[in-house]
């Protein structure tokens, strides 16, 4: 059986960028009620703020929107500033230009179903508010009442979602039973009002119970000031962003690209050869030189060329020749063949074969076999020269 190969590390860090991206996704995404959910009052569907807008107006209240190049609310124009449900962040420069806008007389009404994302979008806001998440708020209608709420009378809130608030100890409460969550707050010459869910004045729900109460009770003051309600819509989006990473952040083609060059810049980093543990090295015994005479003559049989070894044993043939005979391996191989023929004409008549052999291409085994026979030849030229050179010796 095949034995199972084994799997790449990078494929598994894949495998799990993949599921962490999946579970992200599904812990984000909303349902689509939630995705209409937005609170703006230029969205006139059921979770848009659109109605609210229209419902002031008819009862004499005039409305403006806070959008633009900057988030700078004033008082001497509006008299109340709805916050609700902001989508983009509240940074501490908003927060500071809220604080100014309640401190010389306006009233700030924040609500929102602050979610675990929500919240992270108005944490500034929320602690500087003295506010802080206590848990849930099930759905249902909440009895309310209080000073801030007479004119006109609200008895009952309809929630469909939201939050219960913990507040700090200069809030009055707005809701009664122990879901608390609105309450508000005297800060210098304005009102803070924070509430733990957008329901009450979304389209959807604006007719439910007194929601509609409630809300021309916190826009009272501003109607009876003769100034206008404002509604914030720069935290909705609609300003000139200067984030060059918003194509990045806000969009799933964005997202994507950020999760491809995340896991490119992985593989760079993990696949890299100063990265990881320590591949050792792969200990060989030294090659004899056998081994390289057999790898040479590999290369010259399968290129073709065996000229390069016959031109080779032809020269040796007759340089050890030429040197029995006492004469200079470049003469012409007919006088060295001349003078060897003078003493042993047998031996003169194989060398000449043998050089007119290696002259002309040879097969394998042939050049083999002539091989063979060049060494015995010189091998038989030694044994003679050495035999007739012993008596002179002795």
């Amino acid at each position: 059986m095949r034995a199972l190969r084994r799997v790449h590390p990078l494929y598994w860090l894949a495998l799990a960028l993949l599921v962490a991206s999946v579970v992200f996704t599904a812990a984000t995404a909303k349902a689509p009620e939630s995705v209409a959910r937005t609170a703006s009052v230029y969205d006139a569907g059921p979770g848009g703020a659109a109605a609210l807008r229209r419902y002031l107006d008819v009862m004499g209240a005039a409305t403006i929107t806070l959008q633009g190049d900057a988030f700078d609310p004033d008082p001497a124009r509006a008299g109340v500033l709805f916050v609700l449900a902001p989508a983009e962040l509240v940074t501490t420069r908003d927060v500071d230009a809220l604080r100014r806008y309640v401190e010389s007389g306006g009233t700030l009404v924040f609500a929102s179903d602050l979610s675990i994302f929500e919240r992270s979008l108005s944490a500034r806001l929320l602690e500087d508010l003295d506010v802080r998440i206590a848990g849930r708020l099930a759905p249902g209608t909440y009895d309310a009442g209080g000073i801030a709420l007479a004119d006109p009378p609200v008895h009952q809130i309809a929630i469909d979602q939201g939050a219960t608030l913990t507040f700090g100890s200069g809030h009055v409460p707005l809701s009664a039973g122990t879901s608390s969550f609105a309450a508000f707050a005297r800060e210098g010459r304005g009102t803070v009002v924070a509430i733990g869910s957008v329901g009450p004045f979304l389209t959807g729900s604006l007719g439910d119970a007194d929601n509609g109460r409630f809300a021309l009770a916190l826009a009272a003051e501003a109607i009876a000031g003769g100034r206008a309600v404002a509604f914030d819509e720069y935290h909705h989006g609609i300003h000139p962003t200067g984030d060059v990473f918003i194509l990045l952040e806000r969009t799933w083609p964005g997202r994507a690209l950020v999760f491809a060059m995340v896991s490119v810049f992985a593989y760079l980093v993990l696949s890299g050869r100063r990265l990881g543990p320590p591949v050792p090295l792969e200990v060989r015994a030294a090659r004899s030189s056998l081994e390289y005479v057999r790898g040479f003559a590999g290369l010259v049989r399968r290129s073709g060329h065996g000229e390069i070894a016959r031109r080779r044993l032809r020269r040796e043939l007759r340089a050890r020749l030429a040197r029995r005979v006492g004469l200079d391996a470049d003469m012409p191989f007919e006088r060295i063949a001349s003078a060897l023929g003078a003493n042993d004409p047998g031996a003169a008549a194989r060398a000449t074969a043998l050089d007119g052999a290696l002259a002309r291409p040879l097969r394998e085994s042939a050049l083999i076999r002539t091989v063979r026979e060049m060494d015995a030849l010189l091998s038989d030229e030694a044994s003679g020269s050495e035999g007739a050179q012993s008596p002179r010796r002795s």
